[in-house]
């Protein structure tokens, strides 16, 4: 397989994302030593195709807020469904775009024995990421509860599949400032947060769902053709915890 020359993370605030330790630990975990490391903090994307055009080779960079749906914009028919992209690759001069929030949402579910059939989530939001996990969910059979936060959830392929009317089985609120931890006042049988900051546990489900996320960009665009090489979720985990302890120790 090509070897990008550089991978990591772009959008604002970027300085707490875990991504760039992401790549770097599967990367060394399927034998690619690490290419240059990217934290790009920019608030359009105008400001990083900018940057990308100043730096040569092949690039992997995971998009966060604010990117996600001018993304989408950028790259027109090539957006999914849910309007949002937030993995680019480019490879041979040539930009290849994905959207793994939802997926990387629903297998992060799974690893904590939530099945998407028949339970309702309710979902504070409208953004990029709140369509993409509401696309994914329903796709699954989940029914969604959603709740106007800063943004309304807009119509889509998820509209058929509303259920505001019985108790939420999760409650997720992606109305929180990134970076920062979070527990939601929303009424359900459980709260999750995909939110995190740099005292992030292992056994937070934010860190679950953007190791998910990550081994599905792996899987679907980066390498796909290494895709039985990736280490487990479980294992990607436990790689990300021990760079932390390494960097924490090498701090003191």
């Amino acid at each position: 397989m090509r070897v990008p020359g550089a991978w990591g993370v772009a959008g604002s605030p970027v300085q707490h994302s875990v991504t760039p330790m992401l790549f770097d630990v599967i990367g060394r975990s399927v034998g690619i030593q690490s290419p240059s490391r990217l934290i790009i903090e920019v608030d359009s994307v105008d400001e990083l195709i900018s940057h990308l055009a100043t730096l040569e080779g092949d690039i992997w960079i995971s998009c966060t807020a604010p990117l996600k749906y001018g993304l989408s914009k950028w790259y027109g028919d090539k957006a999914p469904l849910s309007e949002s992209i937030n993995q680019i690759a480019r490879i041979e001069g040539r930009m290849e775009v994905g959207n793994t929030d939802g997926l990387g949402f629903l297998e992060a579910c799974e690893s904590e024995g939530i099945v998407p059939r028949g339970k309702i989530l309710k979902l504070r939001g409208g953004g990029a990421t709140a369509r993409s996990i509401a696309l994914e969910w329903t796709r699954m059979g989940g029914l969604i509860f959603p709740i106007k936060g800063r943004r309304q959830l807009p119509d889509g392929p998820w509209s058929n599949m509303v259920n505001q009317d019985d108790e939420a089985d999760i409650a997720l609120d992606l109305d929180v400032s990134p970076g920062q931890r979070h527990d939601t006042e929303m009424e359900a049988k459980r709260t999750l947060s995909v939110s995190y900051g740099s005292d992030w546990r292992p056994d937070d489900f934010a860190i679950k769902m953007v190791c998910a996320q990550h081994l599905v960009a792996w899987r679907i665009l980066y390498a796909p053709e290494m895709a039985a090489k990736l280490p487990s979720l479980d294992d990607t985990i436990g790689l990300l915890s021990e760079e932390k302890r390494k960097i924490t120790i090498h701090e003191w």
